[in-house]
């Protein structure tokens, strides 16, 4: 752009805004008072003071919406006047500050401690009350084992137990372990498709093992390590110890009537007075074959206090986490049966596989 371009445009500018001016008075003034647009007016600064000024935000008072701890440096303390005084927010911020940069003690007004917070995967309050049965140490023996331990493919009856079908058995082996041993260990029967030992925390301290904590039937991460004594000769284990994890035999009635199922993890309450406890994460076997029953171990129920007989109570449930379902095949059901456990929820029988279990009373 030339010099005449840009003197030629400077000049349409000015005429534009000639145009727009106000008009004049004779005397040349602006014919009314004031400017084209009013000129910015600066503030004045506020007065210095110790309060900070009222566009501060350090000024505002928020005790209406959460107020701080009584002054004083004591929760609780009062003025002369009765009601305790409360602490602004702005100046325990500013106290706070203050403290984070050493240049004063912290604070004796902030809140302490740590708030919990409960989950809610709760499923329901329950208040139930079912029988207790103190579970001392046994052995299942598998029938290869039974012959090996007694001459004999099953042990015989000594009298019936609680669950339908079980029985404790005249036959009873003798356990040595790294550290020590345990007599008369009664053998429970019918003969299961494996063998397995079930002890307590206790009885494992006395052996100088350490079995797992699991379900009874569940001998994947069982050990080994002990030798069975019976009358006609000796088994050493190289897996099947295990310490029975606590949990409630439910029968198929009274798992429909609570609204309970195979898998669930309950709260129990039991015992009375100094000694009672709440155990949780308590497992539930629920099938047709089981007679209701809290099965405890002997460490468990010496510490609560009680014995078999007694009375506990169901006060929370928590529902079994949802599972692909599971195929199931004959030789699963076989399987499952000699181990004296129940169909996986959610299982897709193959037709033999329910014609089976419904033969091994597994399935109605």
């Amino acid at each position: 752009m030339t010099e005449q371009e840009i003197e030629r445009l400077v000049a349409l500018v000015v005429e534009a805004l000639l145009r727009q001016a106000p008009a004049v008075r004779p005397d040349g003034a602006p014919a009314r008072d004031g400017a084209w647009l009013p000129i910015p007016v600066r503030p004045e600064p506020p007065a210095r003071s110790t309060e900070p000024p009222l566009w501060s935000g350090a000024a505002q008072r928020l005790d209406d919406v959460a107020p701080g701890p009584s002054a004083g440096g004591s929760r609780g303390s009062a003025p002369a006047g009765g009601a305790p005084r409360r602490v602004s927010t702005a100046d325990l911020t500013n106290a706070v500050r203050a403290a984070a940069a050493g240049r004063a003690p912290a604070p004796d007004v902030a809140p302490t401690g740590r708030v919990r917070h409960r989950g809610a995967s709760r499923l329901r309050s329950l208040e139930i009350d079912v029988a207790v049965g103190v579970s001392n140490r046994h052995v299942h023996l598998s029938p290869e084992h039974a012959r090996q331990l007694f001459g004999i493919d099953q042990p015989t009856v000594l009298r019936p137990i609680s669950q339908p079908g079980q029985f404790a058995a005249n036959e009873t082996v003798a356990v040595t372990g790294p550290r020590g041993s345990l007599d008369a260990v009664r053998v429970v029967g019918p003969a299961r498709g494996e063998t397995q030992l079930e002890i307590s925390l206790s009885d494992a301290l006395r052996l100088g093992i350490a079995p797992p904590i699991a379900a009874s039937g569940s001998l994947a991460t069982s050990i080994g390590g002990v030798t069975l004594q019976g009358k006609h000769g000796t088994v050493t284990l190289s897996r099947g110890v295990i310490v029975a994890a606590r949990h409630l035999h439910l029968a198929s009635d009274d798992a429909a009537r609570w609204g309970l199922a195979d898998g669930d993890r309950l709260d129990v309450r039991v015992g009375e007075g100094a000694r009672a406890s709440t155990y949780h994460a308590v497992l539930v076997r629920a099938g047709k074959q089981y007679a209701t029953e809290l099965h405890l171990d002997a460490d468990e129920a010496f510490a609560a206090g009680v014995k078999t007989g007694d009375r506990a109570r169901i006060v929370s449930a928590t529902p079994r986490a949802p599972s692909r379902p599971v195929l199931i095949t004959e030789r699963d059901v076989v399987r499952i049966a000699r181990e004296g456990g129940t169909l996986p929820a959610r299982a897709l029988l193959t037709p033999s596989a329910r014609d089976r279990a419904r033969a091994l009373g597994l399935e109605s």
